[in-house]
């Protein structure tokens, strides 16, 4: 088992794929703690994983120090951070009202920089720990219509980067991880359209959309020893969606012969 007795908080871990997540580094051996805002999914899957819920807003500084207190009381230290808690509220930019576009930073960004900020501070005293945040291609590409999603995944990816670079001499490792299309609980009325299903599956090279253990299995590699000497990456989960921008482009595709 690659996390054997590893303590892994994972943020907004009460479905979606932070609970996909939390339950695959059960399997590997870990002491998974649910973070959640939601207490019946965060019992539930904190249940399922055979470990410990934590109820709380990552948004808010005072729930941050109570959930990570709450742990470090519970089992002496803390080895993995996954920073997935997410809230998406869409909008055209000329139209978002200022709420929307806070409550997205705070959740996404803000909160997984307090998050990291107050967990950090054991692992530095420990000199050790792995930080794997989720952020998402939209990150790498604007999507549009979706408020502050994409700038909030930007912010994390370089927010990863900083981690990785200061943290390192205390042992820590951060990286990101960027899903491209997923279907979860929370997209599944999205993806319940098919013409927009095949549409989306079309724009991927590997011709399907992707699921939380497609994000599980690259999760459970960052936070492992396999990647002891890994920091500061941004690894791809998205069936090559990133490099695939020609498939996105309509019209009839050319299938072979000269181009003059």
């Amino acid at each position: 088992m690659r996390l054997k007795d590893k303590v892994a908080i994972v943020t907004g871990g009460g479905r979606g794929i932070g609970r996909d997540i939390a339950l695959a580094y059960a399997r590997e051996g870990a002491r998974v703690v649910v973070a959640e805002i939601d207490p019946v999914t965060a019992e539930a899957t904190a249940k399922e994983a055979g470990g410990m819920a934590v109820v709380g807003d990552v948004a808010k500084s005072a729930d941050i120090a109570r959930m990570v207190m709450t742990v470090v009381q519970e089992f002496g230290r803390i080895d993995i951070l996954v920073n997935n808690a997410m809230k998406i509220v869409p909008g055209k930019l000329e139209a978002l009202p200022e709420e929307a576009w806070d409550t997205t930073m705070n959740i996404g960004l803000k909160g997984a920089f307090m998050m990291s900020q107050v967990v950090g501070k054991h692992m530095i005293a420990q000199k050790s720990g792995a930080i794997v945040n989720i952020a998402s291609i939209a990150g790498l590409f604007p999507y549009n219509w979706a408020g502050a999603y994409s700038v909030v995944k930007a912010g994390l990816i370089m927010l990863t980067k900083l981690q990785a670079m200061e943290w390192a001499p205390y042992g820590i490792r951060a990286n990101a991880i960027t899903p491209g299309y997923i279907r979860t609980p929370g997209t599944e009325a999205m993806y319940a359209d098919p013409e927009i299903y095949e549409g989306r599956r079309k724009g991927v090279p590997m011709g399907r959309v992707g699921s939380g253990e497609d994000i599980a299995g690259p999760a459970i590699f960052l936070a492992s020893d396999e990647a002891r000497y890994t920091t500061g990456s941004v690894l791809g989960a998205d069936g090559g969606q990133a490099v695939g921008y020609f498939l996105s482009v309509p019209g009839r595709r050319f299938s072979g012969g000269r181009i003059d």
